[in-house]
């Protein structure tokens, strides 16, 4: 029986006692396959239970019924919809959340320009952001420089004396 090529032309230029040969011999093949599985599924089991006996069980790495890895939901939202109540509450065309102040009025900003008031001279962004944190302000930001650069581009009252230099109008 010569099995060189392979496809539908072969298979048919085959007796019905080769293809019948063929058939047992992928079924073996299939039954040791299957036998091997239930010994080494056997062996598995008594591995894990020496491993529970000796206190070393399976290990999750977080409490059943918590949330996976990925953004966690919004509170009141399903499928990215919001929910009725929040929605019949707001006209139309309003925003959500909190109203914003006037542009360039807040907290940061005052002490920005109190920072700025102080020094005779312009000041490198990283010392603008060392004087507003020595004057009090608090903050948990990683990356407070990065926020500073942005506040005072945005703020028409100062200008910028160079690069990454600062100073009052």
């Amino acid at each position: 029986m010569a099995r060189s090529k392979r496809g539908w032309n072969v298979a048919s230029r085959l007796s019905l006692g080769d293809l019948q040969q063929i058939i047992e011999a992928k079924e073996s093949e299939v039954t040791g396959l299957n036998a091997r599985r239930a010994v080494l599924a056997d062996e598995l089991a008594d591995v894990e239970a020496e491993l529970a006996g000796a206190g070393g069980g399976k290990k999750r790495s977080r409490k059943p019924g918590k949330r996976g890895p990925g953004r966690p939901r919004k509170a009141g939202r399903r499928r990215g919809r919001v929910a009725t109540a929040k929605k019949a509450r707001r006209a139309k065309g309003q925003r959500r959340g909190r109203k914003a102040g006037p542009k360039g009025q807040s907290t940061l900003h005052n002490a920005i320009r109190s920072a700025l008031n102080g020094s005779s001279e312009p000041m490198k962004l990283a010392d603008v952001a060392a004087n507003v944190r020595k004057s009090g302000y608090k903050t948990k930001s990683g990356d407070f420089n990065v926020i500073i650069g942005n506040r005072l581009a945005e703020m028409r009252d100062v200008k910028k004396a160079g690069r990454g230099v600062y100073a009052m109008k």
